[in-house]
């Protein structure tokens, strides 16, 4: 009987088994080392005996056999050679052996670990289990025979070999190709200079946060570095170790690009700087400079309260308790819901203004609006309303006017320094409605402000003449030169220093007094003021022209209210 004697283990089918380490990321390692010979050894042979128990003779310790009753000869695949004289299967190189049942085929796998992307390949050495260990020309062979290209220098791989300890039973692999990595390519893109993230709010002083101040409005000045300019580079292709082409591609790197008003610095063509003073817009990938900041929504706790030194465009409506400051204009596409709002310009609110009484409007220019509901609104500019007043408190320096389609103010107390004109004022209830021309609320405060300070001054110069004459009698006033010439040095100083501060409250005073009368001239009336009703006014409305009061008792139309300057009272006409 003829039996096969394997001298390695033949249960073994693979090189490399694929497994995975704890943070999911493949890895390859030996299935075994023992399948591992060098060039010349015996692998298998072919052994006849009669009765199979003998085979033990003939074996080393360890060693497996193939027991076969219709005994055929092992194909001697790749690597393998078989000496049918000496029945023996002997490697023609290092490898491992490898045993396929379904074929019956012995075949030899090179010692090589191949990179999953193929641009590297290490040499696998067993020392103790070589007799000698392979030379450079041996690995060499071994590669071109395998169509690998990409060896690398000699010296190299020998250097490696160098290190290798014959008598550490240590696994070792040495690098013996490898291809060119692609450089990959990527097109210009830019980084931004400027803080483009919201905060989440801002620390108060008391350790809490104030959630409606996250800088959604990020201000940019003209000449500032807004983006950075990082220039692409070509891709290279590389290639394999068998020489095969590897293609390099174009990543695309994230970062930003430069839209409106943002142009290349002229002292360095990398650096990207803004054309105008303005709010950064950031659209997609996309940063702009735009001369008006563009919310595109509400003001909310999203967007925070707005402060910026430009326009102000609201693609939404302004929800209860948020500000919007602004030194030019502001418009709202939505409405103004018991929010303030303060611009050096126009305030324009596509649809309402309202609320639970919270909303405050205070603009440099004109304000406009759908209608006013429970609000206050202060302009310096026209007020104009298409629909309503109710229950409000509206001021304009200049005049009021509600004539749309309904035009009605009703409630409230509306105040126009030139003339209010409306459709409608008041109701059938006979809510209490107070229109007031002729009379300037801006004025008003500046003219009490300076009253105060006018009274500090008074009662300063008061207080300082009461000191000089208890001290020094009313003499000093006659003829203060000779006056001062006869007192002791310490009492002409003491009197010094009074009769300069006296003179200074009174130059403080004279100056306030020319601020009023410039104030008065300033803003002395153009025109006689006046209040028109074009179409009804209720019982209720109280009509107030400069000084001069009329409370209307019964339903007038058409009325054209104003101050007969003879008599100063309120008389009325046709308001055609």
């Amino acid at each position: 009987m003829k039996l096969t004697v394997f001298y390695f283990d033949p249960n073994v089918s693979s090189m490399f088994v694929e497994k995975t380490d704890e943070t999911g990321n493949k890895f390859y390692t030996l299935s075994s080392p023992y399948n591992f010979v060098y060039r010349d050894e015996i692998v298998a042979r072919v052994i006849e005996v009669d009765d199979p128990a003998d085979i033990v003779y003939h074996l080393d310790s360890g060693y497996k056999y193939y027991k076969s009753e219709k005994f055929k000869p092992f194909k001697a695949g790749d690597g393998i050679i078989f000496d049918s004289i000496s029945g023996c299967y002997r490697a023609s190189d290092y490898g491992f052996v490898v045993y396929d049942q379904r074929t019956s085929r012995i075949q030899l796998k090179l010692p090589l670990q191949i990179s999953k992307d193929k641009l590297k390949a290490s040499y696998i050495i067993f020392p103790t289990k070589f007799l000698k260990l392979p030379v450079y020309k041996d690995i060499e062979q071994q590669l071109l025979a395998n169509k690998i290209v990409g060896i690398i220098d000699k010296n190299e791989i020998e250097s490696q070999m160098n290190e290798i300890d014959p008598h550490n039973p240590k696994v070792h692999r040495i690098l013996v190709a490898r291809g060119r990595e692609p450089v990959n390519g990527y097109d210009d893109y830019y980084i931004p200079l400027v803080q483009i993230e919201k905060k989440a709010g801002k620390l108060l002083d008391d350790g809490r946060i104030d959630f409606k101040e996250v800088g959604a409005i990020i201000e940019i000045k003209k000449g500032q570095e807004v983006l950075q300019k990082i220039p692409g580079i070509k891709p290279e292709d590389g290639f394999d170790i068998y020489g095969e082409k590897v293609e390099a591609t174009i990543v695309q790197k994230d970062g930003y690009y430069p839209g409106s008003n943002i142009v290349p610095s002229e002292s360095n063509p990398l650096i990207f700087v803004s054309q105008i003073d303005g709010c950064l817009d950031i659209e997609g990938k996309t940063l702009s400079v735009l001369p008006v900041a563009i919310i595109k929504g509400d003001v909310n706790y999203e967007s925070g309260n707005i402060d910026f030194d430009g326009s102000v465009q609201i693609m939404g409506s302004v929800l209860p308790g948020f500000t919007v400051n602004a030194t030019g204009d502001i418009y709202v596409d939505k409405n103004v819901d018991d929010a303030r709002l303060t611009a050096n310009g126009d305030i324009v609110v596509k649809l309402g203004i309202g609320g639970k009484g919270e909303a405050k409007i205070i603009a440099g220019g004109y304000v406009k609006a759908k209608f006013v509901l429970n609000s206050s609104i202060e302009a310096l500019g026209k007020i104009e309303i298409e629909d309503s007043i109710i229950n409000s408190t509206v001021f304009s320096n200049d005049a009021v006017i509600v004539t749309g389609r309904h035009g009605k103010i009703i409630g409230g107390e509306t105040t126009a320094r030139h003339e209010i004109i409306v459709n409608v004022a008041g109701s059938q209830l006979q809510n209490i409605t107070k229109l007031t021309a002729g009379k300037s609320l801006i004025v008003e405060r500046e003219l009490a402000e300076l009253r105060k300070q006018m009274e500090k001054y008074k009662t300063n110069v008061e207080e300082i003449l009461k000191k000089i004459k208890n001290s020094f009698g009313e003499g000093v006033f006659e003829n203060p030169k000779e006056f001062l010439n006869i007192l002791p040095p310490v009492k002409k100083k003491n009197c010094l220093l009074l009769l300069k501060e006296l003179s200074d409250n009174n130059k403080q005073l004279k100056m306030l007094l020319d601020q009023r009368d410039e104030i008065e001239k300033k803003y002395k009336l153009e025109k006689e003021p006046s209040i028109s009703i074009t179409d009804i006014a209720y019982p209720g409305v109280i009509i107030t022209i400069k000084r001069s009061k009329l409370q209307i008792d019964k339903a007038m139309q058409n009325t054209k209210f104003y101050e007969d300057n003879e008599t100063k009272r309120v008389v009325f006409t046709s308001a055609v």
